[in-house]
């Protein structure tokens, strides 16, 4: 093994040289055999203390001596402290001066090491699945409007289920599958996709010897609607919606108007708006695929984002007071979507006679809206960007720099979309009227 003198000055060419090295050694390796793995080079300043380069170039200190007052007969200690990124030679050097001095005093540093790496571990082996889960979340964060539904089913489905308290080592299959039976097919999904790498992340730290989800098949595949609003649907909703107080009557027709997802207009924030411009740029920490978005606004749309923002609370600024364009707290946006739809269809039914629209879902606005822009004549590649989906040949790198592509495209469509809209409400508006004339005979 070299020695040489390691500075902060030469210690990245050191690296780059024992790389060199072994890379040779690995095309000819009957020359230096074992040696080929990894290349030490020991400090000519302080004496027992050792860079270990890699094949790779990961280097990282050692610590050599031997054991008490050392002498023949006497355990050599050898014992990894750090790689080359946590200290700098200088650094390494007082960090092996305070594990010779431990050495000397008969303590194996490898001790330590191991002890508390078997502390780590049955620390795991008696984590509870709130403590574990909450881990697992924290070192595998999941982004956006995405990371909220993982979070909120953890706390509201798996948590419940499992039992917050119990052991994670004494969850069984049996438990597991349970669970899942339990669950509607789309949320039986999403629950195993959740459990399977949270139980394999249990393997890995040997809180668990197999995971219980290993081996099961996942639920089947959720069917996909296909559920479209027809137009009279689609002007009972309006309507609905128009009778419908702040936040939600207004929230039902920028969903409307705009064809964005539910979680994207519950959350929309004003400084997201650009009223002057009329437009609306969704941040991607806020979109499914995580790409920015931009929603041209109709002037529909922005009649009732201006009304909104005249209505709203101010702070002494004069600015909205809450972050959030629908709000009821002034602290977060709203929620509680089960309860409003129950609303509305109690809404539309009192509008249709007391009979509700036919098995629908907030989702199926936007489907409706995306077919009725096709009924337009708005070219398919158009719509795709309206919902913001990115495939095909929109997708990798295209997707990124051509985020706002077919913009004036866009516009004209959602424009053209907010007139459909109230070509509807207008025509209703002139039957009722007609319906509601009288023409009177003189009697004879």
């Amino acid at each position: 093994m070299p020695t040489s003198k390691i500075t902060n000055r030469n210690v990245e060419s050191l690296v780059k040289q024992a790389t060199k090295a072994l890379g040779s050694t690995k095309k000819n390796p009957s020359s230096e055999g074992k040696r080929s793995k990894e290349l030490i080079y020991w400090d000519a300043d302080l004496a027992g203390l050792g860079l270990r380069v890699g094949s790779s170039g990961k280097a990282s200190w050692l610590a050599k001596k031997h054991l008490g007052k050392g002498g023949r007969g006497s355990k050599l200690i050898v014992t990894a402290f750090g790689t080359l990124d946590q200290y700098t030679p200088d650094k390494a050097r007082d960090q092996a001066q305070e594990l010779f001095e431990d050495i000397r005093n008969g303590i194996n540093p490898n001790d330590k090491t191991r002890a508390k790496r078997l502390e780590d571990i049955e620390a795991y082996r008696n984590g509870k699945l709130s403590d574990l889960i909450d881990s697992w979340s924290a070192k595998n964060p999941k982004q956006g409007e995405y990371g909220k539904e993982v979070a909120r089913m953890i706390k509201t489905d798996i948590l419940p289920a499992l039992g917050a308290s119990t052991l994670v080592r004494d969850i069984s299959r049996w438990d597991v599958i349970k669970l899942i039976d339990s669950k509607p097919r789309g949320t039986a999904r999403s629950v195993f996709a959740i459990l399977r790498p949270f139980l394999k992340w249990c393997v890995e730290r040997e809180v668990i010897a197999k995971s219980p989800i290993e081996g099961l098949s996942p639920p089947d595949p959720f069917e996909a609607r296909d559920r479209v609003l027809d137009d009279e649907e689609i002007l009972l909703v309006w309507n609905a919606a128009s009778a419908t107080a702040y936040p939600w009557g207004p929230f039902y027709k920028l969903l409307l108007l705009t064809a964005q997802r539910r979680d994207e207009v519950a959350g929309m924030e004003w400084i997201e708006l650009n009223l002057d411009k009329r437009e609306w740029i969704i941040p991607g920490a806020r979109t499914k695929n995580g790409k920015e978005h931009l929603v041209h606004l109709s002037p529909m749309a922005f009649d009732i984002l201006a009304s909104l923002r005249t209505k709203a609370k101010k702070n002494e600024n004069g600015k909205p007071k809450s972050r959030y364009v629908f709000t009821t707290t002034d602290e977060t946006h709203i929620s509680g979507y089960s309860r409003a739809k129950e609303f509305l269809d109690r809404k539309i039914a009192a509008l249709n006679g007391e009979a509700e629209i036919p098995c629908w879902r907030v989702h199926d606005i936007r489907r409706s809206v995306a077919t009725g822009l096709g009924a337009l004549k708005v070219p398919p590649h158009v719509v795709e960007r309206i919902l913001n989906h990115i495939s095909g040949v929109n997708g990798g790198i295209v997707g990124v720099y051509q985020r706002f592509e077919y913009a004036e495209e866009r516009k004209q469509a959602l424009m053209a979309w907010a007139n459909h809209i109230n070509e509807l409400v207008l025509d209703a508006m002139r039957r009722e009227r007609e319906a509601a004339t009288v023409v009177r005979f003189r009697a004879l």
